[in-house]
């Protein structure tokens, strides 16, 4: 059992905790059996139910929400739900019976951090609670690290520098002199003979882009410039600035270094990457020669070195051949497997789907063309997987993001393995919707049926619900994303379109009209036709005469 030593004590972090359960004997039990104190943690307030935790939560700081699912007022997944929106600091943890366990998963998905079945022994609750404020101090210390960069990235002059080295590098005839006294006025200077340049890309860069907001993500590239120039020996000037997502080093040296010198400093910065910023870095290697007008042919190398050297895997380390390749090797689009990794998709099956998009990856014979080629197909598949997502009416922001331009952006600074990865990922998503769809086409259909065959009887929502399978509220959300009309309206029109038929017949009262279309009340019934007619039973008789 973890535990606090009393010197730690002051140091350590005290966590909130809220106890929900309708059942008092459980809350009891949850907040006597543990001895909470001992490891940090403290049970600031308990509640009945969901409304009453959160009018809790509003006065109250907490950061571990212990709650049931099956309560009065509002269930443990609703509460979830709004607390994830609204306090998305705090860790929620779902307790369940096991016949509740379809709910637990539906709870992980809406923004609870783990869940317990009951009965839970008490040894079992303590360590999912204790893995909890883990992650939590975890998540802290992160912020934390980053807060440090922040602070370090402020107090900078990142604007000037960026510009300034980016145009040494990057232009052809750049005016020299202005660009170093920019330089000096940031203590940076050249004072040595030989150039070149090592051109760094962070492997699988999207992963990177979706677990960090803008702004840190360019802290933590900050991060790794600082790493870089700081890991060499000071026999050499590094001096680091961002290009595209990239990270382009200036190395200012006298002394000319040979592969296996500047492989070996490149894997010290990869280590110290890795160790401190928690990602892989590969590079690409540029020639060292005299002059800073070397600076410019050493990118391009370095540059070619990975855009054009296919290489997969992370950390990879790929010099310059000597030579430029005017032009890249092609390779035909493989089309007939592209069809096949889009039957697959449709079909449903995973296992299918990766095998295809095996061979499709294969026939793109990545060991003899470029890398900017192979991205290129892979890039089309993409575009042929967005496709299918609109012929289908699928919400093609669910799978593809907000921004599609950026999300290609960002996977064209990936290792191919990375792109391959997401291509995946992005089919599987695919066909997960194709899937949903249809499953919701199949229910949608059996729920119309049923009404359309016993209307004129005292059906509702939990009835029909109960007939196919599904809960209420999910018969309502079918009804609501694939007719956009509630289900009440539905059965409504339903049954005021048969009354209309039987107002035909001159000889039938309203009273029993109204009993064979499914209403008791004639009084209710002339309520509901007026509503959805526009007018009376007795005006649309007059009417039909």
């Amino acid at each position: 059992m973890r535990s606090i030593s009393a010197e730690d004590r002051r140091d350590y972090h005290l966590f909130n905790m809220i106890i929900v359960d309708d059942e008092e004997r459980a809350r009891v039990g949850i907040r006597t059996l543990i001895d909470w104190q001992a490891h940090g943690i403290t049970i600031v307030a308990e509640a009945r139910d969901g409304q009453e935790a959160l009018d809790i939560l509003g006065t109250h700081p907490v950061d571990i929400m212990l709650t049931d699912i099956r309560m009065p007022q509002m269930d443990g997944l609703e509460l979830i739900s709004i607390v994830s929106g609204k306090y998305p600091h705090i860790k929620s943890v779902i307790m369940s019976g096991y016949d509740d366990f379809a709910y637990a998963q539906q709870a992980i998905r809406v923004g609870a951090s783990n869940y317990l079945l009951k009965p839970s022994r008490r040894q079992e609750i303590l360590n999912t609670i204790l893995d909890i404020t883990e992650q939590i101090q975890s998540e802290k210390l992160e912020i934390k690290s980053l807060e440090h960069l922040r602070q370090g990235f402020r107090e900078s002059l990142p604007l000037l520098k960026e510009k300034t080295l980016s145009q040494l590098v990057l232009t052809e005839s750049p005016a020299y002199p202005q660009l170093l006294a920019n330089l000096k006025m940031n203590n940076l200077i050249f004072p040595y003979l030989l150039y070149g340049v090592i051109l760094l890309r962070i492997d699988n860069f999207r992963q990177l882009h979706q677990k960090y907001l803008h702004e840190d993500t360019e802290l933590l590239k900050y991060g790794l410039k600082n790493i870089c120039e700081e890991s060499l020996p000071e026999t050499i000037v590094c001096i680091a600035f961002e290009h595209q997502d990239d990270i382009v080093l200036i190395l200012n040296t006298d002394e000319l270094l040979d592969h296996e010198e500047l492989s070996g400093y490149i894997r010290i910065i990869q280590d110290n990457i890795l160790s401190y910023l928690r990602f892989t870095v590969s590079a690409g290697i540029g020639s060292i020669d005299k002059n800073l007008q070397h600076l410019r042919r050493s990118f391009l190398e370095a540059s070619q070195a990975l855009n054009t050297r296919n290489y997969t895997g992370t950390g990879k380390i790929v010099e310059f051949s000597g030579e430029f390749d005017d032009e890249a090797s092609q390779s035909s689009y493989p089309l007939h497997e592209e069809q096949e990794v889009l039957k697959a998709v449709r079909n449903g099956s995973p296992e299918e789907i990766a095998g295809k998009l095996t061979l499709f990856n294969v026939a793109l014979q990545p060991e003899t063309v470029s890398r900017d080629q192979v991205i290129k197909s892979s890039f089309a598949l993409f575009f042929a997987l967005y496709k299918l997502c609109i012929e289908n009416n699928v919400n093609v922001n669910k799978v593809f993001g907000q921004n599609l331009t950026e999300l290609i952006q960002v996977l064209s600074r990936s290792s191919l393995d990375h792109i391959f990865q997401s291509l995946l990922e992005t089919a599987l998503l695919v066909s997960e919707h194709l899937t949903s769809k249809k499953n919701s086409n199949k229910l949608l259909e059996a729920a119309k049926l049923y009404i359309g065959q016993n209307y004129m009887k005292d059906i509702n929502r939990e009835i029909v619900a109960r007939e196919i399978y599904i809960t209420p509220g999910y018969l309502s959300l079918l009804f609501k994303q694939q007719l956009k009309i509630s289900f009440t309206d539905y059965l409504h029109k339903i049954r005021i379109e048969h009354a209309c038929l039987l107002f035909k017949d001159p000889g039938m009262r309203i009273e029993d009209i109204a009993l064979q279309s499914g209403y008791n009340d004639t009084k209710y019934f002339y309520q509901v036709f007026k509503k959805y007619k526009g007018i009376t039973p007795n005006q649309f008789r007059s009417n039909a005469e």
